[in-house]
């Protein structure tokens, strides 16, 4: 039977079949019509009898077809591909019988008929070459067979008629043809399309995957270089050393500002920047912002001024540590580039959309040298300045702006420039919705007394370097630090002691912190309401919120900063209710 599987190797005949499942109905509901109508020249019962023998030829098919709802073999195909044969020969019968019938004003119907299958056929011109071939052979070889399967008299007349349906064949099948070149690059384009695009998401994983490997290993050294430098600064140092420790440090922060700033344009151009609406109260949020940069503007003799319209909403519902991240961003350039006067955050609302979505409009004017208007769109390109001057005399790598541009987007809003008398101003457009149900008051916070003891926390870290600078900062700071080196040991020692606290990285052998987390949760280790925080290099856009989902009561970005590490354990010692031991 191998004949049965060389008929029934093309795949595509998966796609007809499953088209010609879709159409049975329409298929069957067209055939009743037109037994009704040839019944009244044919008589009920030929009507009757074909219409009985396309169901049977339809009902056939359907069984066939049904075999190709799971994995199909080439001799289902090949069923498939036989079981169309006894459709045509109905429909081709019809055909024949009006064509023969006595009165010639049905021979018009039976052209119809032959032409209707072969119009029919046209919508599977992605069809094998066989099954093209068993649909449209019936209804040509009638066109052939129609004009000496009649009695009229050789005349012009007749001589006319027959070749002028022999040119109806000629053409037909030349126009079957062409559309069969045509389908066939069709699908090599469609097949070139295909592979292009399996190569793009190849391309964008092993982008994802090396943007977040690379995340995290230079994070781990970086962790080591700065936190050594903090350390250091907290040492007994002469001024001249210190200015070399605090320029160690700066220029640290300097380098993971430009490593955050690629892989946040990285995960922007691959559509994976995540958001986290929340509901948070944008007036806060705003000066919030302005507080973490006034004392830079201090020092160096500019002012940073905040001005809330009435006309601003308080709270909404949207991604705050996006919009602070802009907010950052455009701040940190309006300073950088600004030498005299400083820098005005306007917040303003521009009233509410059909939807429902407030449109909030916040402008950061600085007193700088200001932007061409010939450069308003170039200077959000990726790694372009207005003029490359400027990248040699402030630095930067032209980052900044695309990306807080391709957040305002990413977060249905937009970041342009606007005019300014004086110095550079840029629009930040906001648009979320309210929040639904007013912010819950803050529920009264209980005394919580101070009995002096030191707290204890616990360390799974399993890299050698970050153990020293973790046990570096903390010990200096009065913490009783133990250190393990994977998820089990953290397991064994909680069992063994009451922890305050722990510090937990994630990558780690034997058992890593996520599967540590679940255990000790489940209550497997100690008080399963111990705090957990999250101290990884697995510190990309999105990775807090998805630590804190899975659990852990904080997370902290490497490299880590010895103030961010004790006011992260401080809180959590402080939310920590006593062990159950020492309570009465």
């Amino acid at each position: 039977m191998q004949w049965l599987d060389a008929l029934g190797a093309d795949e595509r005949l998966d796609e007809v079949a499953n088209d010609t499942r879709r159409l049975t109905m329409s298929r069957l509901v067209s055939a009743a019509l037109v037994a009704m109508v040839v019944g009244i020249a044919l008589g009920p019962a030929m009507a009757a009898g074909w219409f009985g023998a396309l169901a049977a030829g339809e009902a056939l098919a359907s069984l066939v077809i049904r075999r190709f709802t799971g994995p199909v073999s080439n001799r289902d195909r090949a069923l498939f591909v036989l079981a169309s044969i006894p459709i045509n020969v109905v429909w081709s019968w019809l055909a024949v019988a009006l064509w023969m019938f006595p009165h010639q004003d049905l021979r018009l119907a039976a052209l119809g008929v032959c032409a209707g299958q072969i119009i029919f056929t046209q919508n599977f011109r992605h069809q094998p070459i066989s099954l093209l071939a068993i649909t449209t052979a019936p209804p040509l070889l009638c066109l052939v067979a129609f004009p000496f399967l009649t009695n009229a008299p050789h005349g012009i007349g007749s001589l006319t008629n027959r070749w002028a349906i022999l040119m109806l064949v000629a053409t037909t099948i030349n126009a079957m043809l062409l559309n069969r070149a045509a389908a066939r690059k069709m699908d090599e384009l469609t097949r070139g399309l295909r592979l292009e695009k399996e190569r793009a998401l190849a391309a964008s994983r092993v982008k994802s995957v090396f943007v977040a490997t690379m995340s995290h290993e230079m994070r781990t050294p970086m962790n080591g270089l700065l936190g050594l430098a903090h350390a250091l600064k907290a040492t007994d140092l002469d001024e001249r050393q210190r200015d070399y420790v605090e320029l160690m440090i700066h220029s640290g922060d300097s380098l993971m500002q430009l490593l955050n700033d690629v892989l946040d344009i990285a995960r922007l151009d691959a559509g994976e920047a995540e958001l986290t609406p929340c509901d948070f109260d944008l007036h806060d949020l705003v000066h919030a912002v302005a507080d973490t940069w006034r004392d830079m503007a201090m020092v160096r003799g500019l002012a940073v001024d905040v001005r809330i319209d009435p006309s601003a909403p308080d709270r909404l519902h949207a991604d705050p540590a996006r919009i602070r991240q802009v907010l950052s961003g455009l701040l940190s350039n309006a300073l950088k580039f600004t030498r005299v006067g400083g820098v005005t955050i306007e917040v303003s609302g521009q009233g509410a959309a059909p939807d429902g979505r407030e449109t909030v409009a916040v402008r950061i004017t600085d007193t700088g040298p200001g932007i061409d208007p010939a450069f308003a769109e170039r200077i959000f390109e990726s790694f372009t300045q207005a003029d490359e001057s400027v990248s040699r005399a402030y630095g930067g790598m032209g980052l900044g702006l695309t990306i807080a541009r391709a957040l305002a987007r990413r977060m249905g809003g937009d970041l342009s420039l606007e005019p300014a008398e004086r110095g550079a101003r840029f629009l930040f457009l906001i648009q979320a919705p309210r929040p639904e149900a007013p912010p819950l008051p803050a529920p009264a916070s209980e005394a919580v007394e101070d009995d002096g003891a030191t707290p204890r926390v616990l360390m799974a870290e399993d890299n050698p370097m970050n153990q020293m600078v973790v046990r570096l900062m903390l010990e200096a700071a009065g913490v009783d630090l133990t250190v393990v080196e994977d998820g089990r040991q953290a397991l064994d020692a909680l069992k063994a002691s009451h922890f305050d606290c722990v510090l937990m990285d994630i990558n780690m052998p034997v058992m890593d912190g996520v599967t540590a987390l679940s255990e000790i949760r489940s209550g497997a280790a100690g008080a399963a309401n111990t705090p957990v925080i999250a101290l990884t290099a697995s510190a990309m856009a999105g990775d807090r919120e998805r630590f804190l989902k899975l659990g852990f009561d904080e997370h902290l970005g490497k490299p880590v900063k010895p103030l961010d590490l004790i006011s992260a354990i401080a809180m959590a010692v402080d939310r920590t209710p006593p062990p159950a031991a020492a309570v009465g």
